[in-house]
């Protein structure tokens, strides 16, 4: 009997370090807090899973007109930012002028993002020529921000 359960307590000790950082939450676990400000600032988002990401932050992934949204939060449930992929093509012409600008002479839009923070609104890209990949943060005028 003990050696069974020295051997349960070695492998529970063996596994420990394999096991993920990250909690994943049914939608019915979100702080009001959060279901609040969902509610609020996407009114008939749909909560789909909540995760908290490594002792960092807690990622809520909404479903908000038909769009997937990921909605962060830092641990004391303070809005951090909302993001979703966007289409290429639907992208305002000012942002899409980016690859006219001499310093992406060359690149593609990849990838496409859009991005809410309380300090305001951004598109995210990724350029890509060749095996070279940049992220550039673009505002809805064209003019890039990092």
């Amino acid at each position: 009997m003990k050696k069974s359960i020295l051997t349960m307590l070695a492998l529970a000790v063996i596994t420990m370090p394999f096991l993920s950082c990250d909690d994943d939450y049914l939608p019915g676990t979100a702080t009001n807090g959060i279901k609040v400000f969902i509610e609020e600032k996407y009114p008939d988002a749909r909560i789909l899973e909540i995760e908290r990401d490594d002792n960092r932050t807690i990622e809520a992934d909404v479903l908000h007109d038909n769009v997937s949204k990921e909605v962060v939060f830092d641990l004391n449930n303070n809005w951090l930012r909302t993001s979703w992929d966007m289409r290429i093509s639907d992208l305002p012409q000012e942002v899409r002028n980016i690859i006219n600008d001499p310093a992406y002479t060359g690149y593609h839009i990849d990838d496409a993002d859009f991005v809410e923070t309380p300090q305001g609104n951004y598109y995210l890209l990724e350029l890509e020529k060749g095996n070279s990949e940049v992220k550039v943060k673009i505002d809805g005028t064209g003019k890039v921000l990092n």
